[in-house]
């Protein structure tokens, strides 16, 4: 599997894995270098540090699935998924609840299949039927939408809360405040993260905003593998 760095702060391990299957628009990763190595050699690497937490990042990591499952039941330390959940399939959450895996956070882009194609290059259709296998499954999961003004805004907030409440209104959503990328959109306010919670909220019990807890660590380095 290709690896283009670990980001590692006092708590938390982020992999950022290289290579992904969507061409989103407004993409933060960094993908110009990387290193292939084995799901034995990073758990390695990782144990030199003393973290409370991994998150498998990217990227996307699973396009690595074999090596994903490999590297989670080597690892002792809470392990977190991150994912756009293109690849994620039935087979794939049976392997990860046997594996060990902690908990997995599903970016749902948008809910209005031109938007996210429009948006990532790819349906999203798969993404959609990933949801309800993983609430079917017994894994942990969130599901989480970043708040594009002028493109993923309270409207289609709105769109995937209806969809999520229809499969279960107690599931975990969290909006993220988008940080600009190119010109795409800007930075939404405040108050704008607060109203897409208001509207998500007629629709499900348990929703959160960046707004509420930060997770991204502010003090963190880059260890290139």
């Amino acid at each position: 599997m290709k690896v283009s760095y670990l980001s590692i702060s006092e708590k938390r391990c982020t992999i950022q894995f290289y290579g992904c299957n969507f061409r989103c628009r407004a993409c933060f990763a960094d993908n110009e270098g990387y290193t292939e190595v084995t799901p034995e050699w990073l758990s390695a690497k990782i144990k030199q540090f003393d973290v409370e937490e991994i998150m498998l990042a990217g990227g996307e990591p699973t396009i690595y699935k074999k090596a994903i499952v490999d590297l989670v039941k080597s690892c002792d330390t809470k392990t977190i998924l991150s994912t756009n959940g293109h690849l994620v399939d039935g087979k794939f959450i049976q392997e990860m609840e046997q594996s060990g895996l902690d908990e997995v956070h599903i970016d749902l882009k948008a809910y209005s299949q031109n938007l996210h194609a429009w948006y990532t290059g790819q349906s999203n259709k798969n993404v959609l039927t990933a949801i309800e296998l993983l609430n079917n499954s017994n894994l942990n999961f969130e599901v989480i939408t970043v708040f594009i003004p002028g493109l993923i805004d309270k409207e289609e907030i709105e769109k995937i809360a209806d969809f999520l409440s229809c499969i279960n209104d107690n599931m975990d959503y969290r909006i993220i405040r988008y940080v600009p990328v190119g010109d795409i959109s800007r930075r939404p306010t405040e108050s704008e993260i607060k109203e897409a919670v208001t509207i998500a909220e007629k629709y499900l019990r348990s929703v959160t905003s960046s707004l509420d807890e930060r997770r991204h660590p502010v003090k963190r380095f880059r260890v290139f593998v």
